[in-house]
């Protein structure tokens, strides 16, 4: 009998909200990441400096109502920092530390107008899983793996803007982590991120 009445009750609920899903529409994206990690210990803190990076994936845009949508991405996404001031018996080196994430960003977008051009801002959480973590050194071709040390899960919140004209999208975010990169606690290392998307 319950079973029953649950069914009943998804069939009823699923009813209304079947015309939105005829409007669900999907998106590919490409873009730059602009990433620098902020190391915490005790009293002290260090920035690293702006280091490039590849973001690439898709999402799509399900509808909530006119002007307001879920907008769920899973994206492939070059984060880390760079240090280019450590100085050797030569000279100065350039030190990058690169985190390599699947993440999933969990994205509500909010639309200024209907119109075939539409700014929208977008915040929500994201969750990205490490599939590389490095340290790679200026003219030394063996690079430093250190995905171990690494957590394999970390927590962001996102927020940005854009305009949206028919289907394209051009769009910038922040990406702020909240989780500490290293699994030993020796620092908080936290990802810091500003993208710049085109879909």
């Amino acid at each position: 009998m319950r079973l029953r009445v649950g069914a009943i009750l998804v069939a009823i609920l699923a009813l209304p909200a079947a015309p939105t899903f005829a409007q669900v529409t999907g998106v590919a994206k490409v873009g730059v990441n602009f990433g620098m990690t902020k190391f915490e210990e005790d009293d002290a803190s260090f920035d690293t400096d702006w280091k490039t990076g590849l973001v690439i994936g898709g999402g799509i845009d399900v509808p909530v109502t006119t002007l307001f949508s879920f907008s769920p991405e899973v994206l492939y996404t070059q984060k880390g920092g760079k240090n280019g001031d450590l100085t050797d018996d030569v000279g100065d080196i350039d030190v990058k530390l690169q985190i390599d994430q699947i993440q999933i960003p969990l994205l509500f977008k909010a639309k200024f107008n209907s119109g075939s051009v539409t700014p929208f801002v977008s915040f929500g959480p994201g969750i990205g899983f490490t599939t590389s973590a490095k340290i790679k050194v200026e003219d030394i071709d063996d690079d430093e793996d250190i995905k171990d040390d690494v957590e394999t899960v970390d927590f962001s919140g996102i927020i940005g803007g854009g305009v949206q004209f028919g289907r394209g999208i051009i769009g910038v975010r922040w990406d702020q982590g909240f989780r500490g990169l290293d699994k030993e606690e020796f620092s908080e290392g936290k990802l810091r991120t500003f993208s710049i998307l085109f879909g």
